[in-house]
């Protein structure tokens, strides 16, 4: 099971962020770990809409490199 953003980097993988306002975005693993830390937990992270003020769901995506989603998200730690 893949409970953190360290194991979610390891695999590669992106966090799909869904508004029920139907705003989706695609963030790396890898630039959130950056930023919160290998041990966080990728479904407890806050995340606002632009939209709205909704409760916001995460899910896990496995992606082939080449293969990006166009709205992708690439957070940099400040």
């Amino acid at each position: 099971m893949i409970d953190t953003l360290g194991k979610a980097t390891r695999h590669n993988m992106l966090l799909k962020v869904e508004c029920a306002c139907g705003n989706v975005r695609y963030c790396r693993s890898a630039d959130l770990m950056m930023v919160y830390g290998g041990g966080a937990n990728p479904f407890r992270l806050r995340f606002d809409c632009s939209r709205c003020k909704p409760e916001i769901k995460v899910t896990l995506v496995e992606v082939h490199p080449e293969h990006l989603p166009r709205k992708l998200v690439i957070h940099k730690p400040m």
